[in-house]
């Protein structure tokens, strides 16, 4: 199992109103860093769709907020 898929299951248990767009920067730097790992330890790539439209989401209402500022 890739790793990457442990972490965007954790991430997803954090309610989208704790997400900001500096906690999303690092979030999205710690998934870039366990691909790289994930790579390196010959692990296969898990793409989701479900966990791809929660990211969307997130982005969208990150999007919002920076709009309204």
């Amino acid at each position: 199992m890739c790793m990457v898929s442990v972490v965007y299951d954790y991430g997803r248990t954090v309610p989208q109103t704790s997400w900001t767009p500096d906690t999303w920067s690092q979030f999205q730097e710690i998934l870039k860093r366990i691909d790289e790992l994930d790579k390196k330890l010959g692990e296969p790539e898990c793409h989701d769709p479900m966990k791809a439209a929660w990211v969307k989401e997130v982005e969208e209402r990150l999007k919002k907020l920076e709009d309204n500022t």
